[in-house]
């Protein structure tokens, strides 16, 4: 097995968690909370059983902004950190493989900092480039992919997300 976990010096940022044997499937939520490579969050925990019931062989967890924290509106500064921001998009475009299967799966705090879509526009190039695809577990009312953890697996239905069209709604 395969174990990928790319953090910083003190282990505030995370950039890239994954365990998988050839072909994982690929998950981008909004920020990375308290998973490790020795103990799974809930996060992660349900991102295991997405991977196994879709039939891959494991999984590799990004973010559209790899600082560790588990509130949004007062742990993260309103301006991103530029260093941390590139990195990120580094580690990413060094795993995502070509024709991956990607949920969207960051909920709604995607509105939050206006960095998350300056994020969301460079990873899109990178899927764009890779020819990989974007799927959402489901939607929220409001056209934002759901978080693994605010969904049942009955009610997923791994439908392809438009990534462009969320991106033009969700324009700031």
């Amino acid at each position: 097995m395969q174990e990928i976990y790319e953090t910083d010096r003190n282990n505030e940022v995370r950039y890239v968690l994954g365990k998988y044997i050839r072909k994982p499937i690929l998950v981008f939520g909004i920020n990375p909370s308290t998973a490790t490579m020795e103990k799974n969050d809930n996060t992660i925990s349900i991102i295991e059983k997405i991977a196994e019931k879709r039939g891959f062989d494991g999984y590799i967890v990004f973010n559209l902004y790899p600082l560790r924290a588990t509130r949004i509106s007062s742990d993260f500064d309103k301006q991103k950190d530029e260093y941390i921001f590139q990195r990120n998009i580094e580690f990413i475009d060094r795993y995502i493989y070509s024709e991956a299967e990607i949920i969207a799966a960051w909920g709604t705090h995607y509105c939050d900092r206006s960095y998350f879509r300056d994020s969301l526009v460079e990873i899109d190039k990178i899927v764009e480039k890779r020819n990989a695809k974007w799927v959402v577990l489901s939607k929220t009312k409001d056209g934002h992919p759901h978080h693994p953890t605010r969904i049942a697996y009955a009610d997923m239905t791994f439908e392809p997300f438009d990534i462009q069209s969320f991106l033009h709604k969700h324009n700031r």
